[in-house]
């Protein structure tokens, strides 16, 4: 018996945790014209099908709303396919790193580059930066320039260095730092876009359209893996116009299954035009292409990255006395973009780590919130790592939204334990507080580790590191509650809670099936949960085999 609204979908005979209001949970749930139709009993779900609705049995199985990570940098990807891949895994060693640029090196012409990303000192034997001298060992004909994992640091060896103008007599740049030794001759060492840069942008790279072409062929390869981690939206950062042409090419093309919220590159300290370009043309924060590509912001920056100690804070790192971090920009160059940008109608999306770095960011959002008051502004911190009493409470008054890297405390969280020490962990990433706070958060992993939305609920509940330490237990929150930050907050976060990040009639019909169920199971078995089937808009797009 068929009623006179049929289905195009219905899944059944499973458990949907549909994160609404009250934390409902049913049974099945029906979907029209990519929309949720309905949630409630099987039975009552059974009488929406017809002869032409999709019929899945959940067999028991868990479901959630669509994951929606809050920050990260996947399209670029698309731009590394000739990269060293130096992460750990499979990197054990700065040897293995040096073969593995060898080898790369022996399938090139001599003095063509070599490059690599995804090194992460915490995850190698020696527990160190590789050197210039390391790199050297792997050639000295050819530049080599690896990437840190988070996009903060570098290292280059001698020829690349000597093309990059660096020596002894360099002075340090504004807003960086090349290391040196106690000769003062470069190590090979770079912290932050202003030292990088000057080897960086020594590296050739495609034009615009060479880009922009690259990243299109290669996105579906990323795009697979992202939904098979269930995460039906992303919040990219940095997009600059050719990332932006890529993923508007990619709608065009029929072949962006997945959403995508935009960041656009702000002046502060990425050298982007975002604030003037789009105010000229009078677009505001929210425009976009359908419900699946969309701007929700200017990316602006303040400070570095913890594991590397470059991230600001008003105390200095853990052993090392003289070390406070890196601010990358000034209070008057980052008030400045983030009042432009607010008198503009455009959420900012601030990069601050550090305690330091943090009260910079809210020091602009408030000037902002003096000139012209906006009372659902969303102004957002991207990352703040690590919040005490005095900017809860401002991050509170201010209306200013975190987006959470709390994803970073399984893969990476030893490291920030090394970094800070047991001490400061109570406001490393502090999600109980947050929420005790009232304060929205939503999460992300920033491209560390894999899994990225169950990782970071896996953090957000346990607080284990992939090392076995708990970083300030009293800061984990219920999976519930981690639930909701990578639902239903992270949707807050973009404006579209309304559209999206819940299992509600009327909502985008964007669905996770788990192989178990994380409310009910041991939360230290979460980290094992895999995603079984992802749904976008009421579209199948990927099933695990």
């Amino acid at each position: 018996m068929v009623t006179d609204i049929e289905a195009d979908t219905i899944l059944v005979n499973g458990k949907i945790v549909t994160v609404d209001g009250k934390d409902t949970v049913m049974e099945a749930v029906a979907v029209k014209d990519g929309r949720i139709l309905k949630v409630g009993p099987t039975a009552e779900i059974k009488r929406l099908a017809g002869d032409r609705t999709q019929v899945i049995d959940l067999k028991g199985k868990t479901v959630l709303p669509g994951f929606v990570d809050s920050h990260e940098h996947c399209i670029t990807k698309g731009l590394q396919t000739d990269y060293v891949n130096c992460a750990s895994p499979p990197m054990k060693t700065i040897e293995d790193i040096v073969k593995a640029l060898a080898a790369k090196a022996a399938q090139k012409k001599k003095g063509e580059w070599v490059v690599g990303s995804g090194w992460d000192e915490s995850k190698l034997k020696e527990k160190r930066f590789p050197t210039r001298y390391d790199l050297d060992k792997a050639s000295t004909s050819h530049p080599i320039y690896i990437g840190r994992a988070g996009g903060h640091n570098s290292v280059a060896n001698s020829l690349a260095l000597k093309l990059g103008g660096i020596n002894k007599d360099t002075l340090q740049p504004k807003g960086g730092r090349i290391e040196k030794d106690a000769a003062g001759e470069p190590t090979g060492r770079l912290d932050e876009i202003a030292a990088m840069s000057l080897v960086r942008n020594n590296i050739p790279s495609p034009s615009p359209e060479e880009a922009v072409e690259l990243m299109v062929r290669n996105w579906p390869a990323v795009e697979e893996e992202l939904l098979s981690w269930g995460l039906t939206t992303v919040d990219e950062a940095h997009i600059k116009a050719r990332e932006a042409l890529a993923y508007q090419e990619l709608l065009k093309q029929r072949k962006l299954h997945m959403r995508v919220g935009l960041m656009l590159d702000g002046m502060a300290p990425y050298s982007g035009y975002a604030t003037s370009d789009l105010s000229r043309q009078g677009l505001r924060t929210g425009f976009g292409w359908g419900d699946k590509l969309s701007v929700i912001g200017v990316k602006l920056g303040v400070d570095g990255a913890m594991g590397s100690h470059t991230a600001a804070f008003h105390e200095p790192y853990e052993n090392e006395p003289e070390n406070r971090g890196i601010i990358r920009v000034t209070q008057e160059e980052l008030t400045d973009e983030v009042v432009r940008c607010h008198l503009a109608g455009l959420r900012t999306c601030i990069h601050a780590i550090g305690d330091w770095a943090v009260d910079i960011a809210l020091n602009a959002v408030e000037e902002a919130l003096k000139r012209n008051p906006w009372e659902d502004h969303r102004h957002r911190i991207e990352h703040a790592g690590y919040l005490e009493k005095p900017q809860l409470e401002r991050m509170k008054r201010l209306g200013v939204l975190p987006s959470e890297s709390i994803g970073f405390c399984y893969p990476i969280g030893d490291s920030h334990l090394w970094a800070l020490g047991e001490h400061r962990m109570s406001g490393y990433y502090p999600m109980r507080s947050l929420k005790e706070h009232g304060i929205i958060a939503g999460g992300n992993s920033d491209g560390f580790g894999e899994n990225w939305a169950i990782t970071g609920i896996y953090g957000c509940v346990t607080r284990r590191t992939m090392g076995g330490e708990v970083l300030a237990e009293e800061q984990a929150i219920s999976v519930m509650d981690a639930i909701r930050v990578y639902t239903i907050n992270g949707a807050y976060l973009e404006g579209t809670e309304k559209e999206k990040g819940s299992l509600e009639p009327g909502k985008l019909a964007d669905v996770v099936v788990l192989d178990r169920d994380i409310l009910t199971i041991d939360p230290r078995e979460i980290i094992e949960t895999k995603v079984l089937m992802t749904i976008v808009g009421g579209e199948v797009v990927y099933k695990r085999k």
